[in-house]
C-alpha cells in the first residue's frame, strides 16, 4: 500500500469525525465564492449596476471576514483530529515511520480533503450563484435581476486562496506532530484523567461577574453603553469562563452529593460523564458561549436596525408620496399633481388617497426676540380640519395660540396685534422643508394675506397614498425623472424611505446574515469535533457498559443528555449574554428590542437544535456495536 492510498483510506475510515470540518469548509469556500463572483462580475466592475460600488465594499469586507475565519477555523479543528490520533501516529512511529513520510501522510490527508472541499464549494457556489445574485438584486432594488455569468477569474481566486490556506494550516500542524517522539506520543494517549476540582471562591467569583456585567449593561443609559462595551465584554467573558470551568464542575459535584436522584436511572452515568468533559472543555464551551454571544449580537444588531428604519419611516411618513406643487411647476411640466397622476395611470395604479391643502412657507422673527427668526408654514384652519378628518389624524393643537402679523415679506411670531394662530403638528408625509412649525389662521384671513416681497409664493401641498406592493422600481425611476431628486426640500414619501432603508441597511443585513450564520455553523462545528475526538474512549466505555447489562434505549439517553449539556448549555448562556447586549443597544437606541431580539435568538436556536439532532444521530451510530 502506497502513502496515498493510506492517506485515502484514512480519510474514508474517519468519514464521521470529519464529516463536520467537510461541511463547514465547503460552506466557507461556498460564501466566499458567491461573494468573490460578486465582486468580480463585469456588470459591477464596470459600473453598469447603481449601488454596486458600494455593494463591492460590504462583499469585500464580508470575503476576508470569512477567509480569516475559515484559517483560524481549519487551524483549531486540524490540530483537534491530530491530538486524537497521536496513539496512531505513535504506532505507525514503532513500525518504522520517519518523520518525514509520517508529516507527508498528514500532508496528503489534508490536501485530499482540501481539495474535496474546495471543489464541492465552488461546484455548490455555481449552483446557488443564481440565487445569490437574485437576492442581491432584490436588496439593490434593481429592475433587470443581474445576469449569471462563469466568473474563471472568481472561481481561481477562491480556488488558489484555500487551497494556499488549507496548505498553511497543514504545515502549521505537520511541524507540531513531528517534533513530539514516539514516547510523548504514546503516552498522550494513555494519561490518566485525574478526578476534576474546583474552586467554590472563583465559581462564586464567575457568577458574580457575569451578573455583575449585566447589571451594569442594563443599567446604563445613552453613551454610556459606548463607554461600558470593553469593561462589559471582558468581565462577562471571564465570568463565563469561570462558570464552566469552576461553576459547572461544583454544580456537577452538588448533584452527585444527592444520593437519592444520583443513583437513580442513568443519572449517575451522566453525570459523572459530564463531570469531565465540561471540566476537559470548559475553554472551549466558554469560547462557543462567547462566540454565540457575538454572533447573535451581530445578526440581531442587523434586524434590530433594519426593522426600527423600516417601522420609523411608515410612522414618519403616513402615505406613500407627498410633494409642494408651486406656481411655477403647475400645468403639465415639472412635478405636479398632472404629471403624478399620469404617471401612476401608465403603471395602472388607483390612488386610495390623493388630497391637496393650501399652505403658505414664510420666514419668522419673535417680536421678543428678533434674533431668534427661521421657517413656519400656515394653513387655514377649516381646511386642514377637512383634510385631517380624511387622513384619520388628530387636527387638536399643540401649544396655546400666538398672534402672527405680517411685515416685509415675513411674519413676526408674537406681535401685539395681527392674525390669531394656533401651533399644530399634523400627522402625515411632509417634505423636509415643510416639515416643522406648522400654525393654523382662520381661511378667510390667510387668503387675504398679501404675497409681495416673499420669497415663495403660495403653494398647494399634495398627499398621495396607494399600496406599497405596487410601488416597482420602474415606478421609482419615472419619479425620479419627474425631478424628485432635484427637489428635496419638497418632495418626500414613505418609498423614499424605504428605498434608503433598503440600500443603506437591506445589503448589510443580507451579507452579514451570512457571515453570522457561518460563524454560529462554525461554532456548533467545533463541539462536534470535539465529541468525535473522544469517541475511541466513549465507544469502549459503552461496550464496557454493554456487557454489564445496559440497554440500548439507556445508552441513547445516556448519550442524548451528555450532547444536550454541551450543545446546548453554551449557546443557552451565549444567547443570554445576547439579549443583556441587544437590549443594552435598545436603551442607545430608544427602542424597545425585545421582540427583535427573541426573534432573531429563536431562529438560530432552530439552527442549533437541527445541529444538535444530526450530530446525536451521528454519534449514536458511530457507538452502534458492529453487526
Amino acid at each position: 500500500m502506497t502513502f496515498r492510498q493510506l492517506a485515502l483510506s484514512n480519510v474514508r475510515g474517519s468519514a464521521l469525525r470529519y464529516a463536520a470540518f467537510f461541511l463547514s469548509s465547503v460552506f466557507s469556500v461556498l460564501l466566499f465564492y458567491v461573494y468573490a463572483q460578486f465582486i468580480l462580475h463585469p456588470d459591477v466592475t464596470n459600473g453598469y449596476i447603481y449601488g454596486g460600488e458600494a455593494t463591492r465594499t460590504v462583499l469585500t469586507v464580508c470575503m476576508v471576514l470569512v477567509a480569516v475565519f475559515a484559517f483560524f477555523f481549519v487551524l483549531y479543528s486540524s490540530g483537534a483530529f491530530l491530538r486524537a490520533r497521536h496513539r496512531e501516529f505513535g504506532l505507525l512511529s514503532l513500525m518504522g515511520t520517519t518523520r518525514g513520510q509520517l508529516r507527508r501522510l498528514i500532508w496528503l490527508e489534508n490536501t485530499f480533503l482540501s481539495l474535496a472541499a474546495i471543489g464541492v464549494g465552488i461546484a455548490l457556489g455555481l449552483l446557488l450563484a443564481r440565487l445569490f445574485l437574485l437576492g442581491i438584486s432584490r436588496v439593490l432594488g434593481l429592475e433587470e435581476p443581474i445576469r449569471f455569468l462563469f466568473v474563471p477569474r472568481a472561481i481561481l481566486l477562491t480556488a488558489v486562496s484555500f487551497f494556499l490556506l488549507f496548505q498553511l494550516v497543514t504545515l502549521v500542524s505537520t511541524f507540531r506532530i513531528g517534533r513530539q517522539s514516539v514516547v510523548e506520543l504514546m503516552k498522550a494517549a494513555r494519561e490518566p484523567r485525574a478526578t476534576p476540582r474546583a474552586s467554590t471562591w472563583l465559581a462564586l467569583l464567575g457568577g458574580l461577574l457575569v451578573l455583575g456585567g449585566y447589571a451594569v449593561a442594563l443599567r446604563v443609559e445613552g453613551v454610556g453603553v459606548v463607554a461600558a462595551f470593553v469593561p462589559v465584554v471582558t468581565v462577562v467573558v471571564l465570568g463565563t469562563y469561570l462558570v464552566f470551568n469552576h461553576g459547572s464542575v461544583k454544580l456537577l459535584q452538588l448533584m452527585r452529593r444527592a444520593e437519592g436522584r444520583y443513583l437513580r436511572g442513568t443519572r449517575m452515568l451522566v453525570v459523572s460523564q459530564l463531570l469531565f468533559r465540561v471540566r476537559d472543555n470548559a475553554r472551549l464551551f466558554a469560547t462557543i458561549a462567547s462566540l454565540s454571544a457575538v454572533v447573535l449580537s451581530a445578526a440581531g444588531t442587523f434586524y434590530i436596525f433594519n426593522r426600527s428604519v423600516a417601522e420609523g419611516a411608515a410612522e414618519m411618513f403616513p402615505q406613500e408620496l407627498a410633494f409642494l406643487e408651486r406656481a411655477r411647476a403647475a400645468g403639465a411640466g415639472g412635478f405636479s399633481a398632472y404629471a403624478v397622476d399620469a404617471l401612476l395611470a401608465r403603471h395602472g395604479i388607483e390612488p386610495d388617497v390623493r388630497e391637496a391643502i393650501g399652505v403658505h412657507e414664510l420666514r419668522f422673527r419673535d417680536a421678543g426676540e428678533p434674533e431668534r427668526t427661521g421657517w413656519l408654514v400656515l394653513a387655514g384652519a377649516r381646511a386642514y380640519a377637512e383634510l385631517a378628518a380624511t387622513l384619520g389624524f388628530d387636527p387638536a393643537p399643540t401649544g396655546p395660540a400666538t398672534t402672527l402679523a405680517y411685515a416685509d415679506g415675513a411674519v413676526v411670531r408674537g406681535a401685539p396685534q395681527g392674525v390669531e394662530a394656533t401651533p399644530v403638528e399634523p400627522n402625515m408625509s411632509l417634505p423636509g422643508g415643510i416639515r416643522w412649525n406648522w400654525y393654523l389662521v382662520d381661511d378667510e384671513a390667510l387668503a387675504a394675506w398679501p404675497t409681495e416681497g416673499r420669497e415663495y409664493a403660495p403653494a398647494s401641498l399634495w398627499l398621495y397614498d396607494w399600496p406599497a406592493s405596487l410601488t416597482s422600481t420602474k415606478l421609482e425611476r419615472g419619479f425620479t425623472e419627474l425631478g424628485m431628486e432635484d427637489s428635496s426640500l419638497d418632495v418626500a414619501g414613505r418609498f423614499l424611505m424605504a428605498r434608503m432603508v433598503r440600500e443603506s441597511f437591506g445589503l448589510s443585513m443580507f451579507a452579514g446574515v451570512f457571515v453570522s450564520l457561518l460563524f454560529f455553523i462554525g461554532a456548533g462545528s467545533l463541539v462536534y469535533f470535539k465529541l468525535f475526538t473522544e469517541l475511541e474512549s466513549d465507544r469502549r466505555l459503552f461496550e464496557r457498559l454493554r456487557r454489564l447489562g445496559i440497554t440500548p434505549g439507556e445508552t441513547s439517553r445516556t448519550v442524548t443528555a451528555q450532547i444536550a449539556a454541551v450543545f446546548l448549555l453554551p449557546f443557552a448562556l451565549g444567547g443570554l449574554h445576547a439579549l443583556v447586549a441587544l437590549d443594552a443597544l435598545g436603551g442607545l437606541l430608544m427602542v424597545d428590542v425585545v421582540q427583535y431580539s427573541l426573534i432573531v435568538i429563536g431562529l438560530f436556536a432552530a439552527v442549533q437544535l437541527a445541529f444538535f439532532l444530526l450530530t446525536r444521530w451521528t454519534y449514536l451510530r458511530a457507538l452502534a456495536p458492529a453487526r
